[in-house]
């Protein structure tokens, strides 16, 4: 397991997708915590344990890790997001900001998921590759728009 610091973003992987969330010290992260299906249920901001937020995952997966692999996997989602030129907040801003969103409900999969509520947490922004990836691989499912034709 890599070593996790105060204000990191950390994430598990899940059947399907990571959950993520930002870890605040002494093994609590907060997160959408969700007590039936993570999919569809509502969720509320929660600070739990790191045990009870990694469920049965059986690693926990710091996004923002300071090891050349941790490095490039944030730098490229950083890209992918917003062009790469993104301020960090602090490791103490990054709680305080999660702290701030405490027992917050209005979970959305597409609009509103945990990966959104981290990554606002740590640079300001509040997007998803999850659901940007989701969304692309529908576009492509979805038949062409008729063409209007002129008489």
């Amino acid at each position: 397991m890599a070593i996790i610091h105060s204000g990191d973003i950390v994430y598990v992987k899940r059947t399907g997708y990571r959950h993520f969330g930002i870890y605040t010290g002494d093994a609590q992260v907060i997160h959408y915590h969700k007590e039936r299906n993570p999919l569809l249920s509502d969720g509320i901001i929660a600070e739990t344990t790191l045990a009870e937020f990694r469920g049965s995952s059986d690693t926990i997966y710091v996004l923002n890790a300071t090891t050349p692999a941790g490095t490039a996997l944030f730098d490229w989602l950083i890209h992918r997001l917003a062009g790469g030129d993104v301020e960090l907040f602090s490791p103490q801003e990054t709680v305080m900001r999660a702290r701030s969103k405490l027992g917050e409900h209005g979970y959305s999969l597409l609009l509103n998921n945990c990966e959104h509520f981290a990554l606002w947490c740590k640079t300001g922004i509040a997007q998803s590759a999850q659901t940007d990836y989701l969304l692309e691989c529908l576009q492509m499912l979805m038949p062409p728009l008729p063409q209007n034709k002129e008489d």
